[in-house]
């Protein structure tokens, strides 16, 4: 074939890379072995090393219904979110869901539990009824410890847990890594790190972080700002790892600045429906680097097992309370 049929039809059916993977804009570069974009490429392939499709681990589909269907082709796995919401729109829940979705995919997950004790972490599956013993067991999930060193009396409060509390502290021992001094973003990093390198987390799962504000009031904004931006640069970017961080806007001062490190953005907030005495809670995609998303706010409720769960303006508005009485009726049998 020669060279000039070969460029035409390489416009018309584009060719992918054998090395990269990523489509071949102009005449390959060729030899026996195969064809590729680049002779970077090409002298790789010759080392004996192939990367992966990146459709195997550059986009990541949550799981999580309202905010898949804002962002139909996936998140960018190299992303840093920030969860941005009033009290009341269900963070806490969606942080949870987003683990599970994970290991449901037979994906590991790093938990940073700053706002609770490892035990009450854990819980928040449970109360789903998403059992996590498996993927302790199997070595698929890590609890960041950032809460237990900042009691005052770490064995008494061991001491006084419920017989099931205890049962799920030690199962859950191995996967535990203490962070003594979570003032510290350098030490809440290395225990980051030694999770991720425990489960050989490069170019799979998840990241949550419970809460930004808890960590800000142990080290204040200026160390928080810090911290995300290493963590940013050591996990997201390096490892492609996502990380889901979470933060409310109650009283927002400093995060403002903050948000600019963020790749992407989610904003929560609870909205007054149109039947008198209702409360919608809502989900809206405010910036997103590297992917398309839907520029509209999704109506969004909550039911144990189901977890996060939309429904579109045409939804009857008294089926949408029901469901809303339903899930606060669960909430409080817990």
């Amino acid at each position: 074939m020669s060279d000039q049929l070969w460029t035409d039809r390489a416009r018309e059916y584009p060719l992918e890379c054998d090395h990269c993977h990523y489509p071949i804009p102009g005449e390959p570069e060729a030899d026996e072995d195969g064809r590729y974009c680049s002779a970077a490429c090409r002298e790789a392939a010759g080392d004996g090393a192939t990367m992966p499709d990146p459709d195997a681990y550059k986009r990541v589909m949550t799981g999580i219904e309202p905010l898949d269907s804002l962002v139909p082709n996936g998140i960018p796995a190299d992303s840093m979110l920030l969860l941005s919401g009033d009290e009341g729109t269900r963070r806490a829940e969606l942080g949870t869901e987003l683990v599970w979705h994970a290991l449901e995919r037979g994906e590991p997950a790093v938990v940073c539990s700053v706002a609770n004790p490892p035990t009450a972490t854990l819980e928040r599956f449970y109360e789903n009824g998403w059992n996590v013993l498996p993927a302790l067991e199997s070595d698929r999930l890590r609890i960041v410890d950032c809460f237990t060193h900042r009691l005052d009396d770490r064995d008494e409060f061991r001491a006084g847990r419920n017989e099931w509390a205890t049962f799920l502290g030690e199962a859950a021992a191995d996967a535990v890594i203490e962070v003594e001094d979570p003032s510290d973003r350098r030490e809440v990093a290395n225990g980051l790190h030694r999770a991720l390198d425990d489960l050989e987390m490069t170019e799979t799962g998840l990241v949550t972080i419970d809460s930004l504000d808890e960590l800000e009031s142990l080290s204040g904004s200026g160390l928080v700002h810090d911290f995300v931006t290493d963590v940013r640069a050591t996990v997201c970017t390096a490892r492609f790892v996502p990380i889901v961080a979470a933060a409310t806007t109650a009283g927002q001062a400093a995060y403002p600045e903050t948000e600019r490190v963020f790749d992407g953005i989610v904003d929560l907030r609870l909205r007054d429906g149109s039947a008198a005495e209702t409360r919608h809670k809502q989900l809206a995609v405010r910036k997103l680097t590297g992917a398309a998303f839907l520029p509209q706010w999704v109506t969004y409720d909550y039911e144990p097992a189901r977890g996060l769960f939309a429904f579109g303006p045409n939804t009857d508005t008294r089926q949408a309370r029901d469901l809303g009485n339903g899930s606060t009726q669960s909430a409080q049998r817990r």
